[in-house]
């Protein structure tokens, strides 16, 4: 019990530094082993899920009418009770409630939603919503790496890096695509690049791809897709499918958290229920409205250049995707966006092919563009967006005319139109912060361990004479006095001489406060930054003894290094 005990000392005290340590790259790779394996029973279930209700194709061959009809409602149903048995107070999952809680809390998810977003993940996927699977992907990701932080009893500011390998492992799990789920980490969750970050993650998304490809092989979800090259003369009308796809981006932005608005005053039942009603009737007008976002590139596929079914299937997945996501199905917009980005290739290619150009556009090639330049137009990650098609693709002539669609994409919806990310948006609507001061932003990083004071005096109740004699004695050290109030609690006072006292050796007793062996400085400066003077103890065992002292010149000395 003792050499345990040392040895979470030892490796609490390497996790506790903002930098690239053998602790965290070795935690960050079991992390992600650990989201890995559990996104692989996430996508196992959705599959074995399929079957069960007698989906073998998976959404390629229409089910029966009335069954296509009642599956979402009853699903719906299903979900409702889910959540009401977890007993959440708010069912908030998915990737805009993950950056929520790496910016306020760490990463760290609280068990009821992660349990809401597995269990209501598979059901909605499974019962044909339009919606992805990399919303519970990140969810689920984050929870699993924070749980390994918290039981090895990690700072919070490793935490944090755990959850970013985490999400990194479940989304190269999911898509096994680890160079854009590095990037899209970095692009779209944590919203900053660190090198002491980077690395883990890097780690952990290479665990990822392995392990969905010793479970579900090497193919990519896109392989029926063969990228060709694009002649320069077609640059021009790639670039104008970027355009198209800005505008048609934002549009669908607009049409979600329009819904969102709507029912933000409805009861869960009823906006479930509603989600699941409104599914059920597109599912018997446009059967191929049904299944989750990537399952709508089948459907291209299959019907190339029938425009007219092209543009009904367009229409269908805008509001599929916009009403299921916008009421709460527990499920990913970044596979629904997939989809629609995919349609809307497809008819720009018809279109375009119908004027009898000299050379006919690449039908394959545009869809993997149409994915790439949505996604960069609703997400505002243009690199995460170019890396996830050219990895989906297995292709790199892809790049350069990716590049030329993003650009236009990305342009128009946040500069023309003046549009936001679609994940801070739905931040803003449903009231909760993502932003941090740049000073707590800098000093999250860092943990309380890390620059402690551990060569402290600690005395119990002295008198005058004693403190003047260890004040002298202490030399550098400081001294911490210890008293109880009248409810038997520890109360501890810094004291220092009074330098307004003049010769007589007058003393100072300034009450500080403690905070636990894993907080960050972030934590320390909210208890003693806006005095900018005085210290706060650190304890690390639950009868609140100190084991260290952080001063203001401690957390001073830490914020310019980190602004350095």
């Amino acid at each position: 019990m003792a050499s345990n005990s040392v040895f979470r000392q030892q490796l609490r005290k390497q996790l506790a530094t903002p930098s690239t340590t053998i602790a965290i790259c070795l935690m960050g790779l079991t992390g992600g082993i650990l989201a890995a394996l559990m996104i692989a029973g996430f996508r196992l279930a959705i599959e074995q899920g399929a079957y069960l209700v007698g989906n073998g194709s998976y959404w390629q061959q229409p089910l029966p009418t009335t069954y296509r009809f009642l599956l979402p409602i009853i699903a719906a149903a299903i979900v409702y009770v889910l959540f009401r048995l977890s007993g959440s107070k708010h069912v908030r999952m998915g990737i805009p409630y993950v950056i929520h809680r790496m910016k306020q809390h760490y990463g760290m998810l609280p068990w009821r939603s992660t349990v809401n977003q597995f269990f209501g993940g598979i059901i909605a996927l499974v019962a044909g919503f339009s919606v992805g699977r990399e919303g519970p992907a990140v969810h689920l990701g984050a929870a699993a790496a924070t749980w390994l932080g918290f039981h090895f009893d990690a700072p919070k500011n490793a935490i944090r890096t755990l959850a970013a390998c985490g999400i990194a492992a479940a989304i190269a799990a999911s898509f096994n695509t680890p160079l854009a789920a590095m990037v899209l980490v970095m692009e779209v969750v944590l919203r900053e690049y660190k090198v002491h970050v980077f690395i883990p993650v890097m780690l952990s998304a290479v665990a990822g791809s392995l392990i969905t490809e010793e479970i579900f092989g090497v193919a990519s979800e896109l392989a029926v897709l063969s990228a060709q090259d694009i002649p320069t003369t077609q640059l021009p009308w790639v670039m104008l499918l970027g355009v198209v796809l800005g505008f048609v981006g934002v549009l669908f932005k607009k049409l979600m958290l329009d819904v969102m608005e709507t029912v933000q005053d409805m009861s869960l039942l009823t906006r479930l229920l509603f989600a699941g009603l409104i599914t059920a009737m597109l599912a018997v007008i446009i059967p191929s409205s049904l299944g989750p976002g990537l399952t709508a590139i089948e459907q291209v596929l299959n019907h190339q250049g029938e425009m007219s079914l092209l543009t009904t299937l367009l229409i269908a997945k805008l509001f599929a995707s916009a009403i299921a996501l916008g009421m709460g199905i527990p499920g990913g917009l970044i596979g629904a966006v997939f989809g629609i980005g995919a349609i809307i290739a497809a008819v720009f290619v018809g279109a375009v092919n119908g004027l009898d150009i000299q050379q006919p556009l690449s039908f394959d090639s545009f869809i993997l563009l149409g994915m790439a330049g949505i996604l960069a137009a609703c997400i505002h990650a243009p690199m995460a967006a170019l890396l996830a098609i050219v990895e989906l693709s297995r292709s790199v002539e892809i790049i350069i005319p990716a590049m030329l669609v993003i650009v236009p994409a990305y342009l128009i919806s946040s500069q023309l139109l003046k549009s936001k990310s679609i994940f801070i948006s739905q931040l803003e609507l449903q009231g909760l912060p993502y932003q941090l001061a740049p000073v707590h932003v800098a000093l999250q990083k860092t943990g309380v361990e890390n620059v402690m004071e551990t060569d402290f005096k600690l005395l119990l109740e002295p008198t005058q004479n004693e403190l003047v004699d260890s004040l002298e004695s202490a030399q550098a050290k400081t001294v911490i006095v210890m008293s109880v109030d009248e409810d038997n609690q520890a109360l501890y006072r810094l004291v220092t001489y009074d330098i307004n006292a003049g010769d007589s050796p007058s003393l100072s007793y300034t009450p500080i406060k403690g905070v636990r062996v894993t907080s960050t400085l972030a934590e320390v400066y909210d208890e003693i930054g806006p005095k900018r003077r005085g210290a706060v103890y650190i304890y690390e065992t639950d009868d609140g003894q100190p084991c260290g002292i952080v001063t203001w010149e401690l957390v001073r000395k830490a914020l310019q290094r980190e602004l350095a």
